[in-house]
C-alpha cells in the first residue's frame, strides 16, 4: 500500500513539475534552426587530411540538450541531461548544404549543445545513424539570424569521415592496338549515346538557382463553410512568390510544398500538415494555396487560448532556390477570437 501510495505521490509531482515549467516559459517559446554544409574529409592516412568535398543526398538528423545540471536517463541520473527526441531529417543538397528546424522549445532562450547524426550504411549492411559532430554550448542570445520566435544558427562546414570523397585515376598506359569496328545493323540505332544529365530542380541553364519561394501572406482562420465545425478545426492559406527570373512550373519531379506544424502544449506533441504547391508561379509573380486539412486537436483535448505555428517552404529542399533564408513564417491562432497574428 505504501509502494502504491509513494507512486501516485510522484506521478502528482512530475505533473505539477511539468505544468510548472510550461507556464513559466510560454511566453519564452520559439524554435531554433540550423543551417550548414556537410563536408567529407578522407583523412584515411594516418596523420594526413586527404581531399575533401561536399556530401550530397545525406539525410541527417538533429538533437539537443540543456546545458548544466543533471537529467533523468534510463538508468538514473545523468550528466549532462541526456539527448531529447530528434527534431526531424533533413537531405543535404548538392552543395551538401542543409537546414532543419526544431519542434517548438517552451525554453527557447535556455543553452543547449546540438547533436548532428548521419545515415549511413554499417557493417552489417543495415543502415544506421551515426554521430557526425556535437555543436556545444550554443545561446539563443547569441544566433546568427533571429525572424520572429526562430533562431537560427548557421554551423558552418560540417566535417565527417563517414564516406569517401571521390578520386580520379589515371589509367596505366596500355599498348596500342588496332581499334575494332563494331557491325550496326542498318535497322538497328547505335547503342553508344551521350547521355544528358537532367538539370537539378531550380536550376537554371547557366548552372545557378533561379527561383525564390518566399511567403507573401499567411491565413488561418475556423475551417471554411462549416459553421458548426469545432474551432479547433482550420482552414489555412499561404500566398507564395516567385521572386527568381525563373518559373516555378508546380508539376513533374520538380514540385515542392508547405508544411504546417502545430504545437499542442496541452498533448505535449506536434502535428504536421502539407500542402502541396502543384500551381505554377511565374517569375516576379505569387498564386494562392489553401488547405482545410488543419486539426489542432480534439475538442476534448484543445484547451490552450493560442497555438504557434511554423510554416515551412520546401521543407525537404527539393528545390535549389536563390535565397534558402526567406522560407519560413512563425505565429499564433487563438481559436476563441480565430484570429492568427505572425511573430
Amino acid at each position: 500500500m505504501m509502494k502504491k501510495h509513494n507512486r501516485v505521490l510522484m506521478s502528482l509531482m512530475l505533473v505539477f513539475l511539468i505544468l510548472g515549467l510550461a507556464s513559466v516559459s510560454s511566453a519564452e517559446g520559439g524554435f531554433w534552426r540550423v543551417t550548414g554544409n556537410l563536408v567529407n574529409v578522407n583523412n584515411r592516412v594516418t596523420g594526413l587530411n586527404g581531399p575533401s568535398c561536399p556530401m550530397a543526398s545525406v539525410r541527417l538528423r538533429f538533437k539537443s540538450r540543456w546545458l548544466g545540471g543533471t537529467g533523468v536517463g534510463l538508468n538514473g541520473p545523468v550528466t549532462p541531461f541526456p539527448w531529447g527526441t530528434s527534431w526531424g531529417t533533413a537531405t543535404t543538397d548538392s552543395n551538401g548544404w542543409f537546414s532543419e528546424t526544431s519542434s517548438f522549445f517552451a525554453d527557447s532562450s535556455r543553452g543547449r549543445d546540438i547533436l548532428v547524426e548521419a545515415r549511413v550504411r554499417g557493417d552489417n549492411s543495415q543502415y544506421e545513424w551515426k554521430p557526425v559532430k556535437i555543436v556545444r554550448g550554443l545561446s539563443a542570445s547569441t544566433p546568427h539570424q533571429v525572424t520572429g520566435n526562430i533562431h537560427t544558427f548557421n554551423l558552418g562546414e560540417v566535417e565527417t569521415d563517414l564516406f569517401e570523397c571521390p578520386t580520379d585515376l589515371v589509367p596505366a598506359p596500355q599498348p596500342e592496338r588496332k581499334p575494332k569496328i563494331a557491325k550496326v545493323p542498318n535497322d538497328k540505332p547505335n547503342d553508344i549515346e551521350a547521355k544528358i544529365k537532367p538539370i537539378p530542380c531550380g536550376w537554371s541553364t547557366n548552372g545557378k538557382p533561379g527561383i525564390d519561394l518566399a511567403f507573401t501572406s499567411v491565413v488561418v482562420r475556423h475551417r471554411d463553410n462549416q459553421p458548426n465545425s469545432p474551432p479547433e478545426r482550420i482552414t489555412w492559406e499561404v500566398v507564395v512568390r516567385n521572386n527568381g527570373p525563373m518559373d516555378y512550373k508546380g508539376s513533374g519531379k520538380c514540385k515542392t510544398s508547405v508544411r504546417m506544424t502545430v504545437f499542442i502544449s496541452e498533448l505535449g506533441k506536434e502535428r504536421e500538415y502539407h500542402l502541396i504547391l502543384n500551381k505554377p508561379i511565374a517569375a516576379s509573380s505569387e498564386k494562392t494555396f489553401t488547405s482545410n486539412s488543419g486539426n489542432l486537436g480534439e475538442t476534448s483535448e484543445a484547451e490552450s487560448d493560442s497555438y504557434p505555428i511554423l510554416f515551412e517552404i520546401d521543407p525537404e529542399n527539393e528545390i535549389s532556390e536563390t535565397d534558402e533564408g526567406n522560407n519560413q513564417l512563425s505565429g499564433t491562432y487563438s481559436p476563441a477570437t480565430e484570429t492568427f497574428s505572425v511573430q
